[in-house]
C-alpha cells in the first residue's frame, strides 16, 4: 500500500495569518486529494531548505501578503500592500531549492508570484497602477464565489489536468505575474491579459495559478488540480 505524501504548506507565522486565516482551506484541499498536510515555519538558508524538503514530498506555496519590492530589486510602486520579508525570503529560498531538485511544487495566488520571482520572472507590484486597463481582480464577493473566467492553454499540463479550455475562477489579488520566467510557459490567461497560470516545461510538477482553488473545492477543476499535484508527489 502506498503511503500518503506529506505536503508542506507555507505560512507567515505572524499577524498576516489573522488576515489570511483560510490556511484551513489549503489543509483540507491537500487532505481531500490524498495527502498529509503540514504547516511549514519560515526558513532562512538554502541549507535549511534542503533539509526541510528531505522531510516532505511536495511543496504548496499559499496566498497572503505582497512580495517586498526588495526581493524584486525594484523601488516600491504606489499601491504596494503590507509585506513580510521573513516570509518572502523563506518562500523564495524554498522555491529555488525545489526547482533545483525537480521537487513537486504548486503555487496558489501569491504562490504563483513567488514562483515567478524565484525563477527569474517578474510581477506587477500593483495591477491598478501598473496595468490600468485590467478588470478588478480583488473580488467583492465571498472567496468561494466565481468572479471571472480564464482561458486555459491546450498545450499545457494544466489543460491535461482540467480537460477544459475555459473555467470560472475566484480572484483575490492585486499583484500578478508580469514576466514569464525562462523555461516556463503561460497556461492560463484572463480576458484582460493578466497572466493567470504558469508552469515549468519538463518539470515533475511545477505549476502556479493565480486563483484560489482550495476555496472553491466544489468545482471539478479545483479537485483535479489538487489530485494532479498529489499524484505527482507519489511518483
Amino acid at each position: 500500500m502506498l503511503r500518503k505524501p506529506v505536503i508542506g504548506i507555507t505560512a507567515a507565522h505572524c499577524t498576516e495569518e489573522l488576515k489570511t486565516f483560510p490556511r484551513h482551506y489549503y489543509v483540507e484541499g491537500v487532505r481531500k486529494a490524498g495527502g498529509i498536510p503540514v504547516i511549514l515555519p519560515p526558513i532562512r538558508t538554502h541549507e535549511e531548505g534542503r533539509e526541510l524538503l528531505d522531510q516532505i514530498h511536495g511543496l504548496l506555496l499559499t496566498g497572503g501578503g505582497d512580495i517586498s519590492p526588495v526581493y524584486l530589486r525594484e523601488d516600491p510602486h504606489r499601491g504596494v500592500g503590507q509585506c513580510f520579508p521573513e516570509r518572502d525570503l523563506s518562500e523564495l529560498l524554498l522555491t529555488q531549492q525545489a526547482m533545483h531538485q525537480n521537487f513537486p511544487l504548486l503555487g496558489i495566488c501569491r504562490g504563483i508570484q513567488v514562483l515567478a520571482v524565484a525563477a527569474g520572472g517578474g510581477i506587477y507590484q500593483d495591477i491598478c497602477s501598473q496595468y490600468p486597463s485590467a478588470m478588478e481582480h480583488s473580488q467583492t464577493a465571498p472567496r468561494q464565489c466565481i468572479w471571472h473566467n480564464v482561458e486555459i492553454v491546450r498545450e499545457s499540463r494544466l489543460y491535461r489536468l482540467l480537460r477544459e479550455t475555459k473555467i470560472g475562477v475566484n480572484s483575490l489579488h492585486h499583484q500578478a505575474v508580469s514576466e514569464i520566467p525562462p523555461g516556463f510557459i503561460q497556461n492560463a490567461l484572463a480576458s484582460d491579459g493578466i497572466i493567470e497560470g504558469i508552469e515549468k516545461h519538463g518539470a515533475k510538477f511545477c505549476l502556479g495559478v493565480q486563483w484560489h482553488p482550495e476555496s472553491i473545492d466544489t468545482e471539478t477543476h479545483s479537485q483535479a488540480l489538487f489530485r494532479g499535484f498529489i499524484e505527482a508527489c507519489l511518483e
